[in-house]
């Protein structure tokens, strides 16, 4: 008999001297395999509140913060020499090491934990202790794409006084939490020129390049906010769509009126929309171009 069973055996004496009753394991997940051979298994949970991933992360915008609760228990691998072990376990106050980690994330995401290694001690009863994981999305995660963020948890072999039997059992888990990016518009809006010289009763032409630098399909609606007076005959697309980095050149057209001489203004707004859900929209990019008739 090794020095090492001899002390298990007088651990479950001395707790049954002090009255302990018979250690109940708490209820595992059908996933939990036992290993084999004599020592405990560890069973690993993450949980967390689901509606903290619900809501899309603004790229580019604040950090969002969600607790996790990581709870630890052991399962017998042996009823018999498994139970004279976690008795063991339990009078010399012994503790297992939960160590934590960020898998691999998106090249455009970040996340941290807020603690990475939790102690627990190894007990028949599950115990549990509260994290949090920050993430974020910088404004070139696409829009509704998504972002898997893995938590890996793992715990080290734990042995015996002499490091010869191994009272506990490693075991790793994942758990993965999914964010999804919002919509984040970003359109450049670029005049071939802040002037267009016109002629009355002629057609004038301005070519104008729009950009969509935003993280998803954009539609962008353009307006006409400042009329020149007079019967002017101005014309230029009402709705363009752009995929995402796509640029697209668009054309003023105006006739000024035959009495027309001088200098007027048109002004034009162009506000960018999800593609998918017009609700969602940027501020309008606005311009001014000044329509000049030299006699």
């Amino acid at each position: 008999m090794t020095v090492e069973l001899i002390l298990l055996l007088i651990a479950a004496i001395t707790v049954q001297g002090l009255g302990t009753s018979v250690v109940h394991t708490s209820e595992i997940s059908s996933s939990t395999i036992p290993r084999g051979g004599f020592g405990l298994d560890s069973v690993i949970y993450i949980s967390w509140d689901a509606s903290g991933n619900e809501e899309p992360l603004e790229p580019g915008g604040a950090p969002r913060s969600v607790n996790l609760t990581v709870s630890y228990s052991t399962v017998l691998v042996s009823p018999c020499i498994g139970r004279i072990i976690l008795l063991y376990c339990i009078v010399t106050h012994q503790y297992v090491t939960v160590s934590l980690e960020i898998g691999n994330i998106p090249s455009w995401s970040t996340a941290s934990l807020s603690d990475t290694e939790l102690r627990f001690p190894i007990s028949s009863t599950e115990s549990s202790q509260i994290i949090s994981v920050t993430v974020t999305v910088d404004e070139q995660a696409p829009a509704y794409g998504l972002c898997s963020i893995p938590i890996l948890a793992s715990v080290g072999t734990v042995r015996g006084p002499f490091g010869v039997l191994s009272f506990v059992n490693e075991c790793s888990q994942t758990a993965t939490m999914n964010f999804l990016p919002g919509y984040h518009p970003h359109i450049i809006v670029e005049p071939a020129s802040d002037y267009l010289n016109v002629t009355p009763g002629n057609t004038s032409y301005l070519p104008i390049t729009i950009t969509n630098l935003g993280n998803g399909r954009t539609v962008v609606f353009v307006n006409i906010v400042g009329f020149p007076s007079g019967d002017w005959l101005i014309s230029i697309p009402h709705q363009i769509v752009f995929e995402v980095n796509m640029s697209q050149e668009i054309t003023l057209a105006v006739v000024p009126p035959s009495d027309f001489n001088g200098t007027d203004t048109i002004g034009i707004s162009f506000t960018p929309h999800n593609a998918d859900d017009y609700s969602q929209h940027g501020e309008p990019v606005n311009i001014t171009i000044d329509l000049i008739c030299e006699p």
